[in-house]
């Protein structure tokens, strides 16, 4: 959060207020990770996990030298390009860190409560980084907040050179590698329709897989869920934008500063007590009906929020209705993983995942560049955050209506599935572990 804050407002000061300018911030960060985070789990699966988080901390770490030099030469552009980097090395790091955690925990109880964690300590960090880093960037400057940055990602680092044991999930090749491999004069022999067909497999496995999820997608009765979260990002894709907007104070750019750290720390917690209170009061694992429900409610709270944060009369007011926003938008990125999780075949579900988080990050990016271009032509930031809050009425009443007519996990059928894959695979529900650690 020190960098995401120090480059929203490093942007903003460049580009003398372009809103353009901060969506394309969104896009070089987004539109890497939905290209490459498919492949740092490839890298995940074949790789020791915990040598590739310390190489890749080690390389973040310096990355984040990109940042303080555009800052300096003033070149916008140079900082567009040290967030593409950062978003490459997030993409491959996010997969790796999430698949190095059930190595380290192997109980199934365990295994909920250490994700149930993660998520509020996520929530925790925002809400302290926002402020933190807002005043760092208000007080000291920008580029006191990309150093801490990248002092933290050499702690990291050296911490998980400290941890001890195995992290390589691929078996020693052994015959495996002996059955696959040919011998030198064998290669040399091959024509040059053999050595492309060899080389275009890769390329026809992802087609038939991507094909088979398709078709899982088109029959399994559920495939509209896979744009549940692309939904939500529809709704909350302007925030970025807007929150540099709502943040700025004509001729005080310590005082802006300051603004957009605090909104930040409001949006953490929101996400914060969002799922607490549901997963309480209302949502079962085991009934995803539960879950959908959840999700489509989320946007009923996203809407109130935009429509909350539009007629705001006061920033304190304003970073309130920013909580309701965001209590929906955890609600719903939360939510709507568990409902596929539930769902979904086991073999199917890596893939149906991918799907889902591509679309939501593609919808993502789309939206926060139309808020951009659109306060650029002369649109008020107040109109565009009631533009977001109609979205997401509309988007409210469409899934409502999906869910009435049985759609989804609205199907009495689907109850029954998930218990018993449920009971099959000796996993309670992840709702139970999260009101323990309550």
């Amino acid at each position: 959060w020190f960098v995401r804050i120090a480059a929203l407002v490093s942007v903003n000061r460049l580009t003398q207020g372009s809103s353009t300018a901060l969506s394309i911030l969104v896009l070089c960060k987004t539109l890497p990770e939905v290209c490459l985070t498919p492949v740092g789990g490839a890298l995940a699966d074949r790789y020791d996990r915990r040598k590739m988080m310390i190489a890749l901390d080690v390389v973040a770490g310096i990355s984040v030298m990109t940042y303080i030099l555009a800052v300096r030469s003033g070149h916008v552009e140079l900082l567009f390009l040290a967030t593409v980097i950062r978003s490459i090395i997030q993409a491959i790091y996010e997969p790796t860190t999430r698949s190095i955690v059930p190595m380290f925990v192997s109980d199934a109880e365990d295994l909920k409560r250490a994700a149930t964690m993660n998520g509020m300590i996520w929530s925790g960090m925002l809400i302290m980084g926002g402020i933190i880093s807002g005043y760092i960037s208000a007080i000291i400057g920008v580029e006191a907040c990309f150093l801490l940055d990248s002092f933290t990602y050499f702690v990291s680092a050296v911490i998980m050179s400290n941890v001890k044991g195995d992290f390589m999930v691929v078996p020693k090749m052994g015959n495996v590698e002996q059955h696959f491999s040919k011998s030198n004069n064998q290669i040399e022999k091959q024509t040059l329709k053999e050595k492309l067909h060899q080389i275009g497999m890769p390329i026809r496995s992802f087609i038939m897989m991507t094909k088979e999820m398709l078709h899982f997608l088109s029959t399994c009765g559920f495939g509209a869920l896979v744009f549940m979260k692309a939904s939500g990002t529809m709704i909350w894709g302007p925030a970025d934008v807007l929150n540099v907007s709502f943040a700025h104070v004509d001729g005080d750019e310590a005082e802006s500063s300051r603004r957009i750290g605090i909104i930040f720390s409001f949006i953490g917690i929101g996400c914060f007590i969002g799922p607490i209170f549901a997963n309480t009061l209302y949502v079962d694992g085991n009934k995803p009906h539960t879950l959908q429900i959840a999700c489509i409610v989320a946007m009923l709270f996203m809407s109130a929020g935009w429509f909350g944060v539009a007629n705001a009369p006061t920033f304190q007011v304003l970073c309130y209705f920013t909580s309701l926003r965001t209590i929906g938008s955890a609600l719903i990125w939360q939510n709507s993983t568990l409902l596929l999780q539930t769902l979904t075949s086991t073999e199917m579900l890596g893939r149906v995942l991918g799907f889902e988080y591509s679309v939501a990050r593609l919808s993502e990016a789309g939206i926060a560049f139309l808020a951009g271009h659109l306060e650029d032509m002369g649109y008020g930031k107040y109109e565009i955050a009631s533009l977001a809050g109609t979205i997401g009425l509309t988007l409210f009443v469409c899934w409502s209506i999906y869910h009435t007519f049985g759609g989804g996990a609205a199907n009495r059928k689907f109850e029954k599935t998930s218990v018993k894959k449920l009971e099959k695979e000796g996993i309670i529900s992840a709702h139970d572990h999260i009101h323990t650690v309550v």
